[in-house]
């Protein structure tokens, strides 16, 4: 075979997946995808300081997806998301009355232009005061998460699932570190 119908083939294969992925919509990272399981990490339980303690009083920073473009995490759907984590590991107040007030503003989504397996990196502040405004925790959290070739050859839904591995593993961080510094 000719090296010029080679790089014909190789062009016409391109090209094609090119078109294919026009097709593709982005969609939005899903909330419940983000959410931490009490399996993944320490839940609090009666006793522990925190314990159904704290109430989401702001989530800022995200950005809603453009079906156009590329998949983004939109401040509602994370706001679900670190709600039905916190409630899941024992954290989340059952009402307003809670004496943590948890803020929380998504500062970077930092996503890759192109690739097999993407990888996305969340960077979250998250500022915990008690109910006299004193500040108990101010931490800003960064994780990453990979969305794997192999998970789907749609790049804008590996956008999508890395965006979601990173959101998941940016609470769990969250968790951890607020378990921690409320223990001491």
């Amino acid at each position: 075979m000719s090296r010029a119908v080679v790089i014909r083939r190789a062009a016409v294969v391109a090209v094609s997946l090119g078109l294919l992925s026009l097709g593709a919509c982005a969609s939005a990272a899903r909330p419940e995808a983000m959410t931490v399981l009490p399996s993944s990490v320490t839940a609090a339980k009666a006793g522990d300081v925190g314990y159904q303690a704290v109430k989401i009083v702001n989530v800022s920073g995200g950005t809603e997806t453009n079906p156009l473009l590329w998949s983004e995490v939109a401040s509602g759907d994370f706001r679900q998301a670190l709600e039905a984590s916190l409630k899941a590991t024992g954290y989340l107040g059952a009402t307003d009355s809670a004496p943590l007030s948890l803020t929380a503003a998504m500062l970077e989504l930092k996503q890759p232009l192109a690739g097999l397996d993407l990888s996305v990196t969340s960077r979250v502040r998250y500022s915990v005061t008690d109910a006299s405004g004193r500040l108990v925790f101010d931490e800003t959290v960064a994780a990453t998460g990979t969305a794997k070739m192999g998970e789907s050859l749609m790049a804008t839904e590996r956008l999508r699932l890395a965006n979601e591995y990173a959101i998941r593993e940016n609470i769990k961080a969250f968790i951890e570190r607020f378990r921690a510094h409320v223990a001491r």
